[in-house]
């Protein structure tokens, strides 16, 4: 199931060793501080907590906490992968629900550490057993709505609150195991293809070696015989070969060294080379040089190209001024340095891969505090919904009112990021269509603008529109053009202070069409300008960041723009603001008339689901 290396799956065991400690921690702390516990610990005389039961529950949590640590170790080396998913979640499952079924505890947040399992579950076995951990966890949950919550008006609230919750532990199971199955198969195939390149890498390694080894070894006839000697020896002049050892013989080729003699030299040059190569010789001998080393291609007698490296002298033959070359064969050679090339590309692919690898990761830790946070809102404001309903009355049901209305924005939140997933798993798929018609682009962006105005007046922002051209008809997507727009609208609007600016702006340049939108905000940082436009990137991807948000909005604007042909850009300064520019090619769809724009009047509920987390909405 995973394909990691040792130093990778080290640290994975860590860190979900450090998850699976903190769980028995919590449930260490749950037990020593819950309410329900300390009246059970109580003695009869004094009221107090007797030293005794204090002793008698740490030495439980205690034998709890060791058992883990043993079956752990064991299951760390087991061979049975569906034994060791049963055992450890099966452990863990049973000491999580059991303070909420000894204490009768429903309602208390221990069960959001059913999370923390369902997370290392679905990274330690993968996207199948994740979802049967979040199944059983959620077994747990309801069943303890079922069994010990109360029924107000013949409502289970606390079992409708937790469906929620459930929903979330198998929604957050099956996103993550989706991507940690398309990464682990990412590293199964890059971890092959290195290994095979390693493996020929080391071939080659040792092939050298070997050569290296036997020239070292006739390093001692070399000034003897030149017959033994592994280099091919040619010596030549003026183009002609007057002496080849056996190793020149068969370097190029030749049964007999004495098929050589008399043999033109520049045969076996490549016809480009013939030129220089025989000035480099000529040279040598006129100036008496010694030892000229050079990198060269030649031919032997099949025609076939040889990569050798080219040693030569000056040298006196029978009483006549020569060359000696020394040719060394390095095809080897070059293939190692191109397999070693290959290594550095893929080495490069493989801590790219690892960069992608925490980019999904703090992806999924955003997208759980995005979660979170809505759920935890709605939770709350269902349970003071319930309170205030039991004492019904006209200044409670005005509470009650404004509690809707929080519940409503955070619906539309969660609206937001699940369309948003949606539609970058459609994009990255190439699902995602495009449903062109001709209409008139500077009132669809008008209408858009218009439509946001009464939000953006809220926060004292000034909201101004200009164009140059009061119609243009081209054919676009109106409801991927007011996605873009209105995305572009709640960044300017999340970014920009009290008293600011947004302006936005149609200009018509005949072939094309410029849409820019421009505010005098925060501005984003000069080496996130990059960031922003890609799949997950945000400017600020901590926690603790001003607004909310996924990273995955500009990258579907992006996208959008793409798919009609056109292409987005950014020009921004830190403290100063920003200015986004989109061009459009100015396209008309064949067979299709002009359509009135009130057909695609711009739709409240988008804007609601746009704006969700920078406004306040009405009812």
């Amino acid at each position: 199931m995973r394909y990691v290396t040792n130093d990778s799956e080290k640290d994975i065991f860590v860190i979900l060793s450090i998850m699976k400690i903190s769980i028995i921690m919590f449930i260490i702390i749950i037990y020593a501080s819950g309410q329900n516990y300390r009246e059970m610990l109580k003695t009869q005389n004094f009221g107090q907590i007797s030293l005794g039961s204090w002793a008698l529950l740490f030495c439980f949590l205690t034998l709890i906490f060791a058992t883990w640590i043993i079956i752990n170790l064991k299951l760390k080396v087991s061979v049975n992968f569906k034994s060791s998913w049963l055992i450890e979640n099966t452990f863990f499952i049973l000491i999580i629900s059991l303070p909420i079924y000894l204490f009768n505890a429903y309602d208390d947040e221990y069960k959001y550490l059913f999370l923390l399992l369902i997370i290392s579950s679905v990274i330690k076995y993968g996207l199948r057993y994740g979802i049967l951990t979040s199944l059983f966890s959620s077994i747990f949950v309801l069943g303890a709505d079922l069994l010990y919550a109360p029924m107000v008006n013949g409502i289970n609230v606390h079992f409708e609150k937790d469906l929620i919750m459930v929903g979330i532990f198998i929604f957050v199971a099956w996103v993550l195991g989706f991507y940690v199955e398309l990464e682990n198969e990412s590293k199964k195939k890059k971890d092959n293809q290195l290994q095979l390149l390693n493996t020929e890498l080391e071939e080659k390694r040792t092939e050298r070696h070997i050569i290296e080894e036997t020239l070292l070894k006739n390093k001692v006839c070399f000034d003897i015989l030149f017959e033994n000697s592994q280099n091919a020896i040619l010596v030549h002049s003026h183009g002609k070969i007057m002496y080849g050892n056996r190793s020149a013989a068969r370097l190029l080729g030749y049964e007999d060294s004495l098929e050589l003699n008399d043999e033109s030299i520049y045969k076996h040059c490549l016809q480009k080379d013939i030129m220089t190569t025989s000035e480099k010789y000529l040279n040598i001998i006129n100036k008496r040089l010694s030892k000229v080393v050079y990198e060269a291609s030649i031919l032997n007698c099949k025609g076939e190209t040889i990569q050798v490296r080219d040693t030569s002298s000056f040298f006196m033959y029978d009483g006549r001024a020569s060359v000696l070359t020394f040719l060394l064969d390095i095809t080897s050679e070059k293939q190692i340095e191109t397999l070693k090339h290959d290594v550095e590309k893929n080495l490069r692919l493989l801590n790219e891969s690892r960069e992608f690898n925490t980019l999904i990761t703090e992806f999924f830790t955003n997208i759980s505090h995005e979660f979170k946070t809505p759920v935890n809102v709605i939770s709350v404001a269902i349970q003071t919904m319930g309170v205030l309903l039991e004492n019904l009355n006209v200044g409670n049901i005005e509470k009650c009112k404004s509690y809707l209305k929080i519940m409503k924005q955070n619906c539309y939140r969660m609206t937001r990021l699940i369309n948003n997933l949606m539609d970058i798993t459609k994009v990255d798929s190439g699902f995602i269509k495009i449903n062109k018609s001709n209409d008139n682009i500077v009132s669809a962006i008008e209408d858009i603008t218009q439509s946001v105005a009464s939000y953006i007046k809220s926060k004292n922002i000034e909201l101004i529109f200009d164009t140059n051209v009061e119609e243009k008809i081209m054919a676009f997507d109106h409801d991927k053009i007011e996605r873009v727009i209105l995305n572009l609208l709640s960044n300017a609007f999340k970014y920009t202070n009290s008293n600011g600016h947004i302006y936005v702006n149609v200009e018509d340049r005949r072939e094309s069409v410029i849409i820019s939108v421009k505010d005098d905000g925060q501005g984003i940082p000069k080496n996130m300008l990059k960031v922003i436009f890609e799949r997950l990137g945000q400017a600020n991807r901590s926690l603790s960041r001003q607004c909310e948000g996924t990273g995955i909005g500009l990258y579907l604007v992006k996208s959008f723009i793409e798919i009609h042909g056109g292409k987005i850009s950014v020009v921004s300064e830190e403290g100063k603001g920003s200015e986004f520019k989109i061009e459009l090619p100015a396209e008309l769809v064949s067979d299709e008339n002009y359509k009135d724009r009130t057909l695609y009047e711009t739709d409240v509920e988008r804007i609601n689901i746009e704006f969700s987390d920078v406004y306040s909405i009405s009812i």
